[in-house]
């Protein structure tokens, strides 16, 4: 194994982002100085920005608001979280070299360096090394050391840095029981969407990260052995780079969001990277793309995550502005909660991210979907250390913290902002590799479906002149307020935790299913008055 004591750099600018690397990623090898790198820079927004944008947000995704559902265009946007013209020729003449390309991303907020591994490391003062991953399939490069620097000049003009200190988090999409699985029949039957015909004027879209790909004929081979009213159905539009493959966790997204979208138009995201060797890990990637882009799906939902405990505070930050600015637009972003239960290290519990970032729609997991649904034991739940209780669900979260029988309060921040919000089925069949009936099992397979079910509330809005729904949770819980019925409230089974300490699913909101499972045609007619 190499070691890392020997090739640590000179300090001779601040240190700007400090991380614990993992230990799934093992480094090999020194990079060599001439191989060619890419790094994202996420420029600092100003104050008053950043204020308007979270009032901005606010407002708009506020059902009882008169702004509700006011949405801003991409330009406003830009015009109004542009960084100052000094700060990004600052960090233009602090990157630019004869072995460098720098490149300012058309929102104005993200600047791209293609360079050398010798130029950036004398940039960053760290040297480059390669890793791979001890699951055996992919190697990425990184900065050697845990930590990085940037120029003293640049200190204050940027967040982070992405492609130095960050890793990404392989899907880990596992085998389920066939006994247990949900399909499309059931699941329609479940949360009662049978029948519905969307009319065509809106669009999902799943994500795919780290070189996972789906197959169009396993996308029909799906179709016809369970939904063969839909045999036909295409993923309409394709962003980023795009092959055919078998990846898990992308045949999945695909075939739940398509089967229970039942109609809706569907796209596919890959994420944009230059240089595969300098594979990023996919959120500012992702984020940065989307604020560039002119066309975008009125949903989307991911199935990536990691513990927010993996990330610094700046990171973090910068990821839920990037909400924000998505929000803005009148975009949905929903997330799976995660596959960890509670979390569990040094006898506390952990959150993950992005599920528990104030500013997305994370979606648990359910367990026994032929069965009548029961609070899976993987379904990732909880409270943030980084971030606190947000107004919407402050009465839903207040009554299960006052009611409810609770973990030792040292496992736990009860003011932390609460997750998931809502629920799915977390076990389904799949066609893979030209093989349908393919069990597994994850909040993965949560999102799809509740994403599906909320394309099909978004067509019926659109279709009826309304706007659609955008940041989803205010709306979701507010919804729930007025009906509980809008959802379907799972009350038994519990998740994963440390040792005895877990969370247990009980009447209302709860840190295992969030307020429950959709009741379309109950949540449908609260929404539909907003």
């Amino acid at each position: 194994m190499l070691s890392l004591a020997a090739i640590a750099g000179c300090a001779l600018s601040g240190i700007h982002e400090k991380v614990t690397l993992p230990s799934d990623w093992v480094p090999k090898r020194i990079v060599a100085p001439g191989e060619e790198l890419d790094f994202l820079f996420a420029v600092k927004h100003t104050q008053e920005s950043k204020k308007w944008l979270l009032n901005t947000v606010t407002e708009v995704s506020n059902p009882f608001h008169e702004k509700y559902g006011s949405y801003i265009t991409l330009e406003e946007l830009n015009a109004k979280m542009a960084p100052p013209a000094s700060r990004i020729n600052n960090i233009v003449s602090a990157l630019e070299g004869p072995s460098s390309q720098v490149e300012v991303l058309p929102s104005g907020d993200f600047i791209r360096l293609h360079t050398n591994a010798g130029v950036a490391s004398n940039l960053f003062n760290t040297h480059f090394c390669e890793y791979s991953h001890i699951a055996g399939a992919t190697n990425i490069t990184r900065a050697c050391s845990p930590q990085y620097h940037v120029p003293d000049s640049i200190q204050n003009d940027i967040d982070v840095v992405s492609g130095l200190v960050h890793f990404p988090v392989l899907s880990d999409v596992k085998v389920g029981s066939k006994a247990d699985s949900g399909d499309i029949a059931t699941l329609r039957a479940t949360y009662a969407t049978e029948g519905v015909k969307p009319s065509g004027k809106t669009s999902v879209c799943f994500t795919q990260f780290l070189e996972q790909w789906y197959s169009p004929d396993d996308l029909q081979a799906f179709e016809k052995k369970y939904c063969s009213e839909q045999v036909g159905q295409t993923i309409t539009k394709k962003v980023g780079p795009w092959k055919s493959g078998t990846g898990t966790e992308a045949e999945l997204d695909a075939q739940y969001i398509v089967g229970m979208g039942a109609g809706v138009d569907t796209w596919v995201w890959s994420n944009v990277n230059k240089n595969k060797v300098n594979n990023q890990e996919p959120w500012m990637e992702f984020f940065a793309n989307v604020s560039s882009a002119t066309e975008v799906p009125n949903l989307f939902s991911i199935s990536y995550g990691e513990g927010e405990n993996t990330l610094t505070q700046d990171y973090t930050d910068r990821s839920d502005v990037e909400l924000q600015k998505i929000a803005a637009r009148g975009i949905t972003i929903m997330s799976a909660s995660g596959d960890n239960g509670a979390g569990c290290k040094d006898d506390k519990f952990i959150a993950n991210f992005p599920a528990a970032l104030p500013h997305i729609t994370s979606v648990g997991g359910t367990a026994n979907c032929q069965k009548g649904a029961e609070a899976a034991s993987f379904s990732s739940g909880g409270f943030s250390d980084m971030y606190g209780q947000t107004a919407w669900q402050k009465d839903a979260v207040e009554k299960y913290l006052s009611t409810a029988s609770l973990p030792k309060a040292s496992y736990f921040n009860r003011t932390g902002r609460a997750y998931p919000d809502v629920a799915a089925c977390g076990s389904v069949e799949i066609c893979t590799d030209h093989f349908c009936g393919l069990p597994v099992e994850g909040t993965s397979c949560a999102s799809p479906i509740f994403a599906g079910v909320m394309g099909l509330v978004n067509d019926a809005r659109v279709a009826a002149s309304k706007p659609p729904l955008g940041f989803l949770s205010p709306a979701l819980y507010a919804a729930y307020g007025k009906d509980a019925t809008s959802f379907n409230d799972v009350i038994k089974g519990s998740t994963a935790g440390c040792g005895l300490e877990h969370w247990s699913a009980v009447a209302g909101w709860d840190p295992t299913t969030g307020l429950g499972t959709p009741n379309y045609p109950n949540l449908l007619k609260q929404l539909m008055q907003f």
